[in-house]
């Protein structure tokens, strides 16, 4: 979906302010309650900042709420290991900006010294993601606190600590698992996989079959929503550490897990078959080619499979009924290569992989019914009383 049709979307979605809240609630806006948390840990910095009793505190409060956004993470784990870095990344920059001042007295030598070994010191795995920072926090030492660098650099570090120390305390008190961040990546994922099976079906259908290049346009990029899938199961995976919320929401997870685990197999079949019909209308004696007569009982498998797939967008798993309509289909096209005779190599070799594609493709979407059934009986067995 682009950008223009996904503002329509939301725009007609949102019509009452509890429209709005179901929205930052189910992953549309899935920032929202860490920008939320960052907001309200950077009023807490501020108002603790002014009240601390310090000079440096007067002079540069500002740098407190800039220690809660530098912690803004979604997982406890992470804002503790993004506030390490930073705090890390600053002392080290404040440290050699004092240190290059003593013994750089030439101010068109140093700013260069400064930058560039900053640089060189940025490398060094410790300050992970915020390595940046070391050379800006130097310049930053020398610029701003020029007259006292050294109570400038306490300031800057002990109030960047003191603000990211609030906003992990915040996150340990208000933990997020991002569901809805996940959910809304598995739906976005079923619904490509889906579209990308009917365009198959529909160049299959169409009388004059499409070019290799004509199917290689009709392919949507797969791949990038994978990977937010992945990443953002991954991210769940790592919210629960050090978060309270674990257990609760053990289930849920478990079940995103499964869903995703049956999405990347059927987005694996669905890449294979989508590259073996660029094959089957490849120019050259290299090209595969499919029995005309099949056309037809194949792009009516791959409408069912765009129908078992899409639903899980909204559905924890494949649905049964459209399970089983593919499960015919794909029956049905196996019966109708068997009565086939194949004019030559070429043509039964391709038949026969996008039968096994769809195959596999069943096979992925029905593992997904299978493990749904065993956790409902496990289910019921729990709840059902002993003699």
């Amino acid at each position: 979906m682009d950008a223009l049709a996904r503002a329509r979307r939301v725009r007609g979605e949102v019509r009452h302010p509890r429209d709005l809240r179901r929205l930052l609630t189910t992953g549309r806006w899935p920032r929202g309650e860490m920008a939320l948390k960052a907001a309200v840990a950077a009023l807490l910095a501020w108002q603790v900042a002014l009240w601390l009793p310090f000079a440096p505190a007067e002079q540069y409060p500002y740098y407190a709420p800039l220690g809660a956004v530098v912690a803004a993470y979604p997982s406890v784990r992470s804002s503790t290991m993004e506030s390490l870095y930073s705090v890390a990344a600053i002392i080290a920059g404040a440290a050699l900006a004092v240190g290059l001042e003593a013994l750089i007295p030439a101010p068109v030598l140093l700013v260069p010294a400064v930058v560039g070994v900053g640089i060189v010191v940025a490398g060094l795995p410790v300050f992970g993601s915020a390595r940046s920072w070391v050379p800006i926090v130097a310049l930053f030492t020398l610029v701003i606190g020029a007259t006292e660098p050294l109570t400038y650099a306490v300031a800057y570090t002990g109030l960047t600590l003191l603000g990211a120390t609030l906003a992990v305390l915040l996150n340990l008190l208000l933990p997020t698992v991002p569901l809805a961040q996940s959910s809304w990546a598995i739906s976005q994922l079923a619904t490509t996989l889906a579209d990308q099976l009917d365009d198959l079906a529909a160049g299959l259908e169409d009388d004059d079959p499409p070019t290799s290049s004509q199917w290689r346009d009709r392919a949507r990029a797969i791949d990038p929503v994978l990977q937010s899938v992945r990443a953002s199961g991954l991210d769940v995976r790592r919210s629960l550490r050090a978060n309270a919320r674990a257990r609760r929401e053990r289930g849920v997870v478990d079940r995103q897990r499964s869903e995703a685990l049956v999405l990347d197999s059927v987005a694996t079949r669905t890449a294979d078959l989508t590259d073996l019909l660029i094959d089957v209308h490849a120019e050259g004696d290299t090209g595969l080619d499919i029995h005309g007569e099949v056309r037809a009982p194949t792009a009516r498998a791959l409408r069912a499979a765009a129908a078992a797939v899409r639903p899980m967008g909204e559905e924890p798993t494949p649905r049964a009924a459209e399970v089983g309509l593919l499960r015919q289909r794909v029956r049905e096209l196996s019966e109708a290569v068997a009565e086939l005779e194949m004019p030559d190599r070429r043509a039964r070799e391709a038949t026969g992989a996008v039968v096994t594609g769809l195959r596999r493709l069943l096979g992925g979407l029905a593992s997904g019914l299978e493990d749904e059934g065993e956790r409902e009986a496990e289910a019921r067995e729990a709840v059902t009383p002993t003699s």
